[in-house]
């Protein structure tokens, strides 16, 4: 999945690079590179919080009734 994440960063980088002029081609790179690939970092983390905490609740209980 990083692969194509770093190939969707490059094609964003040659299109900026493209543009001729460096504002809008720093602001191609933040809004089409650096904007959608921090969304895609900030939701795979949640899920895998999410699924940590599920994971400690399953073994806190596990505990629970391993004591009783």
């Amino acid at each position: 999945m990083y692969i194509v994440l770093i190939g969707y960063l490059y094609v964003i980088v040659m299109l900026a690079a493209g543009t001729g002029d460096p504002a809008k081609g720093i602001a191609l790179v933040v809004m089409l590179g650096l904007l959608p690939t921090w969304l895609w970092f900030w939701l795979r983390r949640q899920g895998q919080i999410k699924r940590a905490q599920k994971r400690a609740e399953q073994q806190q209980a596990q505990i629970g009734a391993d004591e009783r």
